[in-house]
């Protein structure tokens, strides 16, 4: 009981921490292409914000005791956005370059900033940030 108190404690500062992660991965991923300095050996360093984020939400629903909250649905589907983001990336890599590249990422860059911002709303309203 004490370590789920524990983990509870840190849950909204963690959970905005991979929010915040996963936006400036995905911009800095954005960038990487427009300027043609992103390789298929680059992809772990955009995909490993995401597992981990992924593992913390998964830690978080398990401790969750019924109904999970609100910003733990929100992080779960930033990470959804993120996939999709890096499956975007990944593909725009190879056909793509310069502000076509850039172009191309900003729809799915902007459902990733979106997303965190729902996370971010949503642990305010819990009053966790």
């Amino acid at each position: 009981m004490l370590f789920a108190g524990c983990f509870w404690r840190t849950y909204g500062r963690l959970a905005a921490t991979h929010a915040e992660l996963l936006v400036f991965t995905a911009r800095k991923g954005t960038d990487l292409v427009a300027s043609g300095r992103f390789t298929a050996e680059s992809m772990p360093e955009l995909t490993y914000p995401l597992e981990r984020a992924e593992a913390f939400a998964r830690a978080a629903r398990t401790r969750s005791a019924g109904a999970a909250p609100a910003s733990l649905d929100a992080l779960d589907a930033l990470c959804a956005r993120y996939r999709a983001f890096v499956d975007a990336l990944d593909r725009v890599r190879r056909e793509r370059s310069g502000e076509a590249a850039r172009a191309a990422l900003a729809g799915p860059l902007a459902a990733v900033e979106a997303a965190a911002e729902s996370v971010r709303v949503a642990l305010r309203a819990e009053r966790r940030l």
